[in-house]
């Protein structure tokens, strides 16, 4: 079935403010190069060491959001639902990035860019990336990237922010817990936390070594 998304959470805006201020930072959320650095050099350099601090952080922070965002049940749904969704995809798409930059990866590189979505979207991207061809049996993920057409890339990157942008219209929808106020919230935090620690999981594999 194709995909779609309801307004304003649509494809390319979405992809587009998730690396700008993911990768980039905003205000007080610190950008994924400096923070990676920061975790590199609080592990005397140890790149392993580096990942379990920074997924540690990001799991904490996905929790707090989470926790703040659900707490309000039914009455707050509507406002906080994309609050919530946006506030968990930059902590994601940051620790993604963050990981990809102290595994020696260049963030500016538009297909490291794609890598870090398909990892924030985790099982879901791995679906995407074989439905665009990618052989995830036979090659990296960062691989497969690299090989395909410029055009079909960016034909991945809109349907990542479709689905992206799918999950954030879901949220707290189909979720009929979150419609209980208080009980939500530690819901919310642990769904969150869940999810970041998933992220890890994925970056961390996709960019184990450098590609081609």
């Amino acid at each position: 079935m194709p995909e779609t998304s309801p307004a304003p959470w649509a494809g390319d805006p979405l992809v587009r403010e998730l690396l700008r201020r993911g990768i980039g930072g905003a205000g007080p959320f610190a950008p994924a190069r400096r923070v990676g650095d920061e975790h590199l050099a609080e592990s005397d350099g140890d790149v392993g060491a580096a990942i379990r601090r920074l997924t540690g952080a990001h799991v904490r922070l996905a929790a707090s959001s989470g926790l703040l965002t659900s707490l309000g049940g039914a009455a707050t749904m509507l406002l906080t639902a994309p609050a919530g969704a946006s506030g968990l995809y930059l902590v994601c798409t940051r620790l993604a990035a963050s990981i990809a930059h102290v595994r020696g990866h260049d963030l500016d590189d538009p297909v490291v860019r794609t890598a870090v979505l398909l990892c924030v979207l985790g099982p879901d991207g791995s679906e995407l990336a074989e439905h665009t061809g990618i052989d995830l049996q036979e090659v990296s993920l960062l691989t497969g990237l690299r090989r395909l057409p410029s055009e079909v890339r960016e034909q991945l990157d809109r349907r990542i922010g479709f689905r992206l942008a799918s999950r954030a219209g879901r949220r707290g929808v189909l979720n009929l817990t979150k419609l209980i106020p208080v009980v939500a919230g530690p819901i919310g935090a642990g769904a969150d936390s869940i999810t970041a620690r998933s992220v890890a999981t994925y970056a961390d594999v996709a960019f184990w070594t450098r590609s081609s």
